[in-house]
């Protein structure tokens, strides 16, 4: 086969059918044939390759086309340089061209490493309008912002706690995902994030630990070896997870039981249902009140079957999962104590969010539907005197021990505790039948208190922390002669907890509290109910 040079030289020596393959071939075009031959193309050859090409154009067309080929579409061009698909082909080539980029950028993409700066500058100089140039430069400013922020430990602790108390629905998701991107961004080592759980046994939920588990960053050997209790690494490993509770079924117009009523007060995340649920679970025990008898008439009635049954005695329990912020449980039940005396008693598991909504009132801020329905049910129970009952009433505020610095929607708590207490005294809440007012602090294991030090380290806590709430409870009592102008402060723990979710229960703390709501409220005994129940409205 003869190369370009030869066919030129001797262009005369070819007939035109050789001449058209040359051509298609690709090694001479038409246009050097007729330009670089010095007159040995002669006018009648030109015509004659011409028909001949025109012949076979469409046909060629047709194969260029169907190619899906730039290489076989410029060649196209090149052998027909006028014809009439040149337009269309030359938009094929570009179309090409733009996906051959796009399957270039996706490849060079997925080597870059997202952690490198300078790579990703290098993919978007080199592929400057490929879909992942956007995101390449997002990760390049998280880079540079990262540089000016410190990231270990402390400051992923800090992070988890603010999810925690954020409004967020996937909380769990939220902080795996946050960890993991610790993790592959080397801000911590495998080595931090297990001296992470062993330090704290609670910093993540099992939901969490399960999910690292099944992605293989972490081991159910790890955990052993981390000295934790194989009691709940067993429960981790059947996947026992709390069980969580829906609103009640009905709105609370008022409260119809003659009883004493107790309130129990907490924002989200205070552990005030999980107070409740082990209070609940030793009134319902039989070990400090001989029975517990539930009135299945009241709205929380299947919420306190619940609460009642989550705790036992030597085994490991599951704590309470997820409450509505927004729900009020109203709970109603006779305890008979060892006498054979039998307390009414309605306790009030008020909605989480209340005294947020009670301090955004009183701050002037707009309230949602939900928000003002959560005002409203109060405002029932103990503000309206249409609907506020005559019964004798005993108040709880349940704090967790070392969140005095936990955000919730931006504020810490005892902003929270402040702007209820303002509520508390416009509105006269405390000022008619409360009989005691008390103060539970929950996980006080976390004080670790020498022996018979945890009082004083409780008041002192309660003093640095939440002085002036403390104080404006104890005002209250002495303007209104409540327990002698006293408010005490009650130390609270489950027991020993794991993974946030299991519990070793130790029923003694729950016990104190229930052995005080049969001290603080009267008993009846039976031939005497009815006239005891009248006592208590007046």
């Amino acid at each position: 086969m003869p190369d370009k040079q030869a066919i030129i030289e001797n262009v005369d020596m070819y007939s035109p059918d050789e001449l058209v393959q040359f051509i298609k071939e690709g090694i001479v075009t038409f246009d050097e044939l007729c330009k670089e031959t010095e007159g040995y193309f002669s006018a009648s050859a030109r015509r004659e390759v011409e028909r001949k090409l025109a012949g076979t154009e469409e046909n060629d067309w047709h194969t260029a086309k169907s190619s899906n080929s730039k290489e076989a579409l410029k060649h196209f061009l090149s052998i027909y340089t006028d014809s009439v698909h040149r337009d269309e082909a030359m938009e094929l080539i570009n179309e090409l061209k733009n996906v051959q980029t796009k399957i270039q950028g996706a490849t060079a993409w997925g080597t870059v490493d997202k952690n490198n700066i300078d790579e990703l500058k290098a993919f978007c100089k080199n592929y400057p309008n490929d879909v992942h140039c956007k995101e390449a430069k997002q990760r390049i400013n998280q880079l540079v912002r990262d540089g000016f922020i410190v990231y270990d430990i402390e400051s992923l602790k800090v992070q988890i706690k603010t999810i925690e108390t954020s409004k967020e629905i996937n909380k769990n998701r939220l902080i795996y995902e946050m960890v993991v991107g610790y993790l592959d961004g080397h801000k911590i080592s495998h080595d931090d994030f297990l001296k992470l759980i062993k330090t704290d046994h609670n910093i993540f939920g099992a939901e969490i630990l399960n999910s690292f588990i099944n992605d293989g960053l972490l081991t159910f050997d790890e955990l052993v070896d981390l000295g934790i209790d194989t009691r709940f690494i067993r429960s981790l490993a059947r996947n026992r997870h709390p069980q969580d509770f829906e609103l009640p079924n009905r709105k609370l117009e008022r409260i119809n039981k003659l009883s004493t009523e107790v309130y129990f007060w907490g924002i989200p995340s205070s552990g005030k249902s999980c107070a409740l649920g082990a209070i609940l679970s030793v009134a319902n025990n039989g070990h400090v009140a001989k029975t517990m008898m539930k009135d299945n008439d009241c709205i929380g009635y299947g919420y306190m079957n619940r609460l009642s049954s989550l705790f036992t005695t030597g085994d490991v329990s599951v704590v309470p999962g997820k409450t509505p912020t927004i729900a009020t449980y109203e709970m109603g039940f006779d305890l008979e104590d060892n006498e054979g005396k039998v307390h009414p008693l309605t306790c009030m598991d008020l909605a989480g969010e209340l005294m947020r909504c009670m301090y955004r009132s009183d701050a002037g801020e707009n309230l949602s539907d939900e928000e003002l329905e959560t005002l409203d049910i109060l405002t029932n129970a103990l503000i309206d005197p249409k609907t506020r009952t005559k019964n004798k009433k005993i108040h709880f505020f349940v704090m967790e021990y070392g969140a005095e610095d936990r955000e919730y929607d931006g504020l810490k708590q005892d902003v929270y505790l402040n702007g209820a207490l303002q509520y508390i005294k416009r509105t006269g809440i405390f000022k008619d039948d409360t009989v005691a007012i008390y103060i539970i602090i929950t996980k006080v294991d976390k004080a670790h208190a020498p022996q018979g030090q945890l009082g004083p380290i409780l008041k002192t806590y309660i003093s640095d922390n939440y002085g002036g709430f403390y104080n404006g409870l104890v005002r209250i009592c002495k303007d209104y002669e409540i327990n002698n102008g006293y408010v005490e402060i009650i130390p609270f723990s489950l027991g020993q907890v794991c993974f946030q979710d299991y519990c070793l229960f130790d029923e003694k703390p729950a016990a104190n509290i229930v052995k005080k709501l049969l001290v603080r409220t009267k008993g009846f005994k039976n031939d005497r109910i009815h006239s005891g129940l009248n006592f208590l409205k007046k």
